[in-house]
């Protein structure tokens, strides 16, 4: 029983480090360089035992200047999450190049999920952000609201109706608008980080409030 278990516990490590190692070559290793724009990104696994799962962030700048970003989570944990998370960011980047519109990208990575039957739920954000007009173009399935802060540290929610992605059916999805006005910072983020301490409400008024603080920006 002691050899059996031993071997167990060298499978799981095993499977821990192939896991952690494709979801660091899935996510993005550089963000864009878009003149007047900053961004960053910070990943941590919400439980050490499993190390990783399906949360990503992404971003990518088009031929004709317009930045598409995306951040999402794939429900569960472990290699069959990451790489549905693998799958899902991928059809984003394919959607956006043909037709970047966040509903057309949603559509497409939830018909991907069902067309390959991974039996996934995932909550994802898609934003498009076009430089010359200042305005996102945004949609949502199911995630946590992104915060934007202005410059005059005023925050609002980009929040839109959705529901997440594989879920045996099919509804229109809503493109919002809004103005991004130079001074301003957005966040993105799953709910692994409002969720950390199992009380939500808490976690979210934590969010907003070191939003709110001027050392943030």
């Amino acid at each position: 029983e002691r050899s059996k278990s031993l071997e167990l516990a060298a499978y799981h490590k095993h499977e821990r480090k192939v896991t952690q190692r494709f979801q660091q070559a899935a996510l993005p290793r550089l963000l864009p360089r878009v003149p007047g724009l900053t961004f960053g990104a910070f990943y941590r696994p919400g439980m050490d035992e499993a190390q990783v799962g399906g949360d990503w962030y992404d971003a990518l700048q088009l031929a004709d200047g317009r930045v598409v970003f995306s951040i999402g989570d794939v429900c569960g944990a472990g290699l069959d999450a990451a790489i549905a998370m693998s799958t899902v960011r991928l059809v984003f980047r394919g959607a956006a190049q043909v037709n970047p519109d966040p509903a057309v990208m949603l559509d497409a990575a939830h018909r991907t999920l069902c067309a390959e039957n991974q039996d996934r739920l995932v909550t994802a954000f898609v934003g498009i952000f076009d430089p010359i007009t200042s305005l996102i173009t945004y949609a949502s399935a199911g995630h946590p609201p992104p915060l934007l802060r202005a410059a005059d540290g005023s925050i609002v929610e980009l929040w839109s109706p959705g529901v997440p992605l594989g879920l045996p059916f099919t509804i229109e999805r809503t493109v919002n608008l809004m103005s991004m006005p130079p001074g301003s910072l957005l966040v993105l983020y799953t709910d692994g980080l409002t969720e950390a301490t199992h009380d939500p409400i808490a976690g979210e008024a934590g969010v907003r409030r070191a939003l709110a603080d001027e050392g943030v920006r």
